[in-house]
């Protein structure tokens, strides 16, 4: 297989299957060979991110990362993708053991947010404890000269439960939870944008959708950077017909 990309996914499977959904949708085909090609590692032994990085855990997820690297380095990907925004942690170890670029969702998320219109965004966060508490998010936004918002305490484990119990756990999305999260941010803290940084959310935004161009879905700017630059690997490699 020629111009592929690497997907790097199993955290959890759910999301990851919504990423390939967006994916196949995001692609202009008309037929079986102009979808684009791409190896997923459904690695769902990946220990849990969260736990790692909060010190709950002593299970380090980047051994297993670092194998899936090594067998997307073997198959001689173009590029690649990590659909869990926690494992973004791990993101300097993987470059440095990658042969291929990875795209960097947190940052191509944050960048949606910078606009001629709004010279220092209000930017809240909605992600795992473990995501905000390593600054996954804080370092890209700050850098632009943005404000970070996130929840209080009991909102942020209001936002735990809907991740793990409703949608790892059960499967669910429950939608009053959800929208009710973002309101917090978008309204009540007067939020310019609000950037859904965990592919669980990413689950409950292609479910129960909340209708704003300003809620940013970090998992669906992934999808449509990653189909971009597909295509156009796969066109600069095509050979030209006269």
């Amino acid at each position: 297989m020629k111009n592929f990309f690497g997907i790097i996914g199993g955290m959890g499977t759910k999301a990851t299957e919504t990423f390939i959904t967006a994916i196949n949708d995001l692609t202009p085909a008309h037929s079986d060979q102009e979808y684009l090609n791409y190896l997923v590692i459904n690695d769902a032994q990946v220990p849990d991110r969260t736990a790692y990085i909060l010190g709950t855990s002593a299970a380090d997820p980047l051994p297993y990362l670092l194998d899936d690297i090594e067998k997307l380095n073997a198959c001689g990907a173009d590029f690649a993708v990590v659909t869990c925004n926690t494992a973004h942690y791990f993101l300097p170890q993987l470059n440095q053991a990658a042969n291929f670029p990875i795209l960097n969702m947190p940052e191509l998320a944050v960048a949606q947010c910078f606009k001629p219109t709004i010279k220092h965004p209000r930017i809240g966060l909605l992600a795992t404890k473990g995501t905000i508490d390593a600054h996954i998010y804080q370092h890209y936004i700050e850098a632009l000269g943005g404000e970070v918002v996130v929840l209080e305490p009991a909102w942020q484990k209001m936002t735990m439960q809907l991740i793990y119990e409703d949608i790892k756990d059960n499967d669910y999305v429950d939608q009053p939870k959800y929208h009710t999260l973002i309101n917090r941010l978008l309204l009540d803290a007067r939020c310019d944008y609000v950037i859904l940084g965990c592919t669980e959310l990413s689950v409950a935004q292609a479910r129960e959708p909340y209708p704003s161009e300003f809620v940013i879905d970090a998992q669906a700017i992934l999808a449509q950077t990653a189909v971009t630059m597909a295509l156009n690997t796969r066109n600069s490699t095509q050979p030209l017909h006269n």
